[in-house]
């Protein structure tokens, strides 16, 4: 790299040194020979700044490539991490995919009992009322809070804040009764 800058400050130099030559008083074969060593020393130049702007050209490539590579190793070896560490200290439980079956069957099995509570009303059956709780409970975890809203007690869409009331009202007797 050093070389060719060396080269073609060099060639730059002489291309000058021959044409400010030619123009000081020498006689006619001396003028032109001057110009025609300063037009080769020009072309030389040419070449050579060609071949040096693409070797530029190459290592700022090489090097934003190399500092792409670099972020990119980095990241993955973030989300790596990340991973690992919320496999090692996830709160959600992990439950087999038949008890994630179980407890959504269960669970619409007792939104869908004459006695379930939907309108607000206590229910006469706390038994039942208990095993609603923890089944939404357990859902809550598994498949969160849309989930249970839109599946469980068909609440969704423009029903939302009608969901959300009612989950929360669920949520409540439950810890008001301590059914945890």
């Amino acid at each position: 790299m050093a070389d060719r800058w060396l080269k073609t400050n060099c060639l730059l130099a002489s291309a000058v040194a021959f044409w400010l030559a030619a123009l000081s008083p020498l006689p006619q074969i001396g003028k032109g020979i001057s110009y025609s060593l300063a037009l080769v020393a020009s072309v030389q130049l040419v070449g050579e700044s060609r071949r040096l702007i693409v070797q530029d050209a190459r290592r700022a490539a090489l090097t934003a490539m190399n500092q792409e590579l670099e972020q990119t190793e980095v990241a993955l070896h973030t989300q790596q991490q990340e991973r690992a560490l919320y496999e090692i200290y996830s709160d959600a439980p992990t439950y087999p995919p038949e008890v994630k079956e179980e407890l959504a069957t269960s669970l619409e099995h007792l939104y869908k009992e004459p006695s379930a509570d939907r309108s607000g009303e206590t229910s006469a059956s706390t038994s039942v009322d208990k095993a609603f709780y923890l089944a939404v409970i357990g859902l809550l975890e598994i498949k969160g809070e849309t989930y249970v809203i839109e599946e469980i007690l068909k609440l969704g869409g423009r029903r939302w804040e009608e969901g959300k009331r009612r989950l929360q009202q669920i949520l409540e007797e439950g810890q008001q009764n301590e059914w945890d």
